[in-house]
């Protein structure tokens, strides 16, 4: 298991959110939040652009397989980090 929680990721490939029958694009950013090992699977948090709503966002968390996204800052990076308001 090589990801962790609170790293940030991007998708490689499209995804379906199963709530809302949303596809949430290839690319898209997200955290992790929790992870599994039997098998391997990771909660992700993930952002998705909605004019509509308050703060340009609308969020999806779905479980992600390790082949599905690329993890792009370890949480060991961003915690020594401010969390910005």
């Amino acid at each position: 298991m090589s990801a962790k929680a609170y790293d940030q990721i991007q998708t490689l490939v499209d995804i379906q959110d199963d709530l809302n029958t949303q596809i949430i694009p290839r690319g898209t950013l997200g955290t992790i939040v929790e992870c599994y090992e039997q098998p391997e699977g990771y909660a992700v948090d993930l952002a998705t652009p909605h004019e509509d709503l308050v703060g340009g966002f609308q969020y999806a968390n779905v479980i992600l397989t390790p082949e599905q996204f690329t993890i792009v800052k370890s949480s060991s990076e961003t915690s020594s980090q401010p969390i910005p308001h």
